[in-house]
């Protein structure tokens, strides 16, 4: 990303990739947005994003991103992603995944 690019812009375009990644089904594309520290202890993230139907970014704070996760099952999930920068590229270092209240 460019140096003069502010960082919320940066981790807002970079999550905007995640989303079409998901939403075009391409398990490589987004791996490649996940770092290898979070891959290598992940057992939530990516089985839910290989359920999803449809993502949607909601929101995004500094280096926080929120996604809409649409399941396959019908069922959907709110995840809050954080963004840090390794080498120049915006990379998922952490996530935490909320469920929805049911009739909330």
């Amino acid at each position: 990303m460019a140096d003069d690019v502010p960082v919320k812009l940066a981790v807002q375009r970079t999550a905007r990739g995640l989303e079409a990644a998901v939403n075009a089904k391409d398990p490589d594309a987004t791996a490649g947005r996940i770092s290898a520290d979070l891959a290598d202890r992940d057992t939530e993230l990516r089985p839910l994003l290989a359920r999803t139907e449809r993502a949607e970014l909601i929101g995004t704070v500094a280096t926080r991103t929120l996604l809409h996760l649409h399941l396959a099952d019908g069922d959907t999930r709110v995840v809050e992603l954080l963004w840090r920068d390794h080498d120049g590229a915006w990379l998922v270092s952490d996530a935490r995944v909320f469920s929805l209240i049911p009739g909330e």
